[in-house]
């Protein structure tokens, strides 16, 4: 969560999509997602900026979701347990 492995992604829009007050997306425009950004929102996480690995809030978007999920998540977390018990 703390340092994600892509920080930033394009998207198209597909249709016309209000993604804030005022602000609008028309078809086919680029979108470029700050994925690294989302795991450091203090929205959504207590102090974002600190390392803290044993933390309870763990709503890590690093491996995007859906269809765009990463398919080498479940050999990234594997790795990282290992390595911490080492």
């Amino acid at each position: 969560r703390f340092d994600a492995p892509l920080h930033m992604f394009m998207r198209y829009a597909y249709q016309e999509t209000e993604i804030a007050p005022g602000i609008v997306v028309q078809p086919g425009q680029t979108i470029g997602l700050l994925l690294g950004m989302a795991n450091h929102d203090p929205r959504a996480f207590a102090d974002p900026q600190a390392f803290r690995p044993e933390r309870t809030d763990q709503k890590n978007v690093s491996f995007g979701a859906g269809m765009h999920f990463c398919i080498g998540a479940p050999l990234a977390r594997l790795e990282l347990q290992v390595s911490l018990k080492t």
